[in-house]
Formats: C-alpha cells, sequence, structure tokens
C-alpha cells in the first residue's frame, strides 16, 4: 500500500518561496500543497497557482484546518518563534527556514516543543545538500588534510538595492540583525558538521548602508575550533558580486578550496608548489543553480523524513548550536570585540 500523500501548507510567499514550492514539485507521489497563506494575497495567489492550492491571509486558518499535514513557515526571523509554536500546538509536521530563531533560548524551545509533541520538526538548512560540501566532506574525513590548521569562510551578498527598499523586512533591527543573523547559520552549521564547535570567538560588525537600515551589512567572526583549528568567517550585504559561497581548509598534507563562481569548483591542493590543483569529481559548476538544487532537496529530504518517519538528514539541534554562535558574535561585536567561550 503506498503512503498516505502529505498534505503540505506553505506560510509566506516570499523570494524563496519558488524553490520549496519546486522541492515539493518533485515528490508529487508524497506531498500535495494545498494552501498557500501570505498576508500579500497577490503574492499568495501567484504561488499557488503552481498547485491549484487555496489561498488565505491569516495561518490560523491553516492550523485549524485538519486537513494539513505539514507546514512549511518562511517567515521573516522575527517571526518564527511564534509561528513555530503555533504550529507545533496544531500538531502540524513543521519545517522552519533558517535560523530557527532569533535567540538560541527560543531556538531550543521549538526544538523541545516539538520533541514533546512528537511531531516531526526540520530545518531548511540546504548547506547539508551542496554537492560540493558533500564531496568536500569525503576529502575532510579520509584524512587527506592531515590536521586541519585554518578554516575560512565567506558568503558574499549584494543586498544594497533591498537594503534601500521599504518592502525589505531584513533591514530592522527588530528582525534580529542583518548580515550574521541572515548568512550565519548557513556557515555556523557548516563549521559544526565538517569541523565539531566552535570554542571560542571575536566578532566585528559594520555598517556601510545607515540610510534606510538599522543592521549591521557586513561582519566578520574569528577564533578557535575545538578541533584546535583557527576560523574566520566573513559575511556582507555589499559585495557587487552574484551570490555565492566560498570554503577554504587547510590543513598539514593539503588544502581544499571550494568556490561557487569558480570553473572548477572545488579543488585539492597537496602540497606548496601544487599550483594547479585536482579537480574535485561531482560537484559541477554551476553557478545559477547550486543554491536552488539544493534547497530543492532540502525539502524533497523533509518530506521523506516524515512519510518514512525518519529523523531528517539536518539535525535541527546543530541548527540551534549555529544560533548560539551568532548570539555569542553579536555579544562580542557590542562589548567591544570581547573575546567569547562558546
Amino acid at each position: 500500500m503506498s503512503p498516505k500523500k502529505l498534505k503540505v501548507a506553505i506560510l509566506g510567499a516570499g523570494l524563496i518561496a519558488p524553490n520549496h514550492a519546486a522541492g515539493f514539485q518533485e515528490v508529487p507521489d508524497l506531498a500535495q500543497v494545498v494552501a498557500v497563506c501570505d498576508i500579500n494575497r497577490e503574492s499568495a495567489e501567484n504561488l499557488a497557482t503552481l498547485f491549484d492550492a487555496r489561498v488565505c491571509t491569516d495561518y490560523r486558518e491553516l492550523l485549524a484546518d485538519p486537513e494539513i499535514d505539514l507546514v512549511d513557515v518562511l517567515l521573516p526571523h522575527n517571526l518564527h518563534y511564534p509561528v513555530a509554536m503555533d504550529v507545533i500546538r496544531a500538531m502540524k509536521h513543521l519545517l522552519l527556514e533558517k535560523p530557527v530563531a532569533v535567540t538560541y533560548q527560543q531556538s531550543m524551545e521549538i526544538y523541545e516543543a516539538a520533541k514533546k509533541a512528537r511531531i516531526h520538526f526540520g530545518v531548511a538548512e540546504n548547506t547539508r545538500f551542496i554537492r560540493a560540501y558533500v564531496e568536500a566532506e569525503k576529502i575532510i574525513k579520509a584524512g587527506k588534510l592531515g590536521d586541519i590548521t585554518l578554516v575560512r569562510t565567506f558568503l558574499p551578498a549584494n543586498e544594497r538595492v533591498r537594503l534601500s527598499s521599504n518592502k525589505c523586512w531584513g533591514k530592522k533591527a527588530g528582525f534580529g540583525g542583518g548580515a550574521l543573523i541572515d548568512s550565519g547559520p548557513h556557515t555556523f552549521y557548516l563549521l559544526k558538521w565538517l569541523f565539531g564547535e566552535v570554542r571560542e570567538l571575536v566578532a566585528f560588525t559594520s555598517q556601510l548602508y545607515k540610510v534606510d537600515s538599522e543592521v549591521e551589512d557586513n561582519a566578520d567572526v574569528r577564533g578557535k575550533l575545538a578541533c584546535g583549528a583557527d576560523f574566520l568567517s566573513s559575511f556582507t550585504f555589499t559585495a557587487e558580486i552574484p551570490h555565492s559561497e566560498r570554503l577554504e581548509v587547510y590543513g598539514t598534507t593539503g588544502s581544499l578550496i571550494v568556490d561557487q563562481l569558480v570553473n572548477p569548483p572545488v579543488k585539492f591542493y597537496a602540497e606548496p608548489v601544487d599550483f594547479d590543483g585536482m579537480p574535485l569529481k561531482g560537484p559541477e559548476y554551476d553557478p545559477l543553480g547550486w543554491h536552488y538544487f539544493s534547497i530543492v532537496e532540502e525539502v524533497k529530504d523533509f518530506v521523506r523524513t516524515v512519510v518514512e518517519d525518519r529523523p531528517p538528514t539536518v539535525n535541527p539541534l546543530d541548527c540551534c548550536y549555529a544560533v548560539n554562535v551568532i548570539e555569542k558574535a553579536y555579544e562580542s561585536a557590542k562589548n567591544g570585540n570581547k573575546l567569547i567561550q562558546v
């Protein structure tokens, strides 16, 4: 007998919603989007046409509907906590965009509430499904880099136009912050996944776009990982460059460079005179698609998590941990770049 098809509601029809919608479209035998909710009815209607789904502007209508099994929450960061808790109380399975919440305490409360309610809870963290990182993990875990000495990450984005728009919710401090809370969840999940926990850190933030925005648009976090390596993670909203991610891993017997704007996107360097490096098989150069397809895969994985009644590939606790690191980074930056133990 085939499994019951999940009835899905998408809550929030903004920038990332079409990518999530594509994920549900790729598993039509397992899930069906039956409702789309957004305070902007036109946005909800545009997304709903992909599924012939019904539309509403009040998410409480979705929670009161016994037909709906799973709610995909794609809302501003500061709304994650109250809405997620409402979804859990309604006993719906929950897929929640990153960050889990704007504080570590709220993140853990969501996690514990979902565990107590015995509903499936997943965080939409696409990092785990980026092919370049999956292949990089194999090299790192195989010990080909030796002892890791330094890890550097860089997440550039150009948010100048959005930060000057009245439609951009992310430019207000009340939404949790700027580049650090928006991009940091990816990096600190990645570090936890590949290298383990952060031991200590110091953070620096700055704001260049001050006319229409209240949040930091540049941030640097550096410190020590529990594995003994140093790390430096940079985030910016001010880069005139396509959205990308870069990871540099330096070890005692080799190094690894991942850059989504470089062809090939992943190279292994065996020694200081290895000027050419060795491209890793698998990850393809796809500067337009790497991000999109990783989001599609994250959605499909969570659908299978619910249908197969198994843990999600992305452990929500690791995503909560990423929020903890971000919280410590903000504490450091606000206290004169103080060294903070995590």
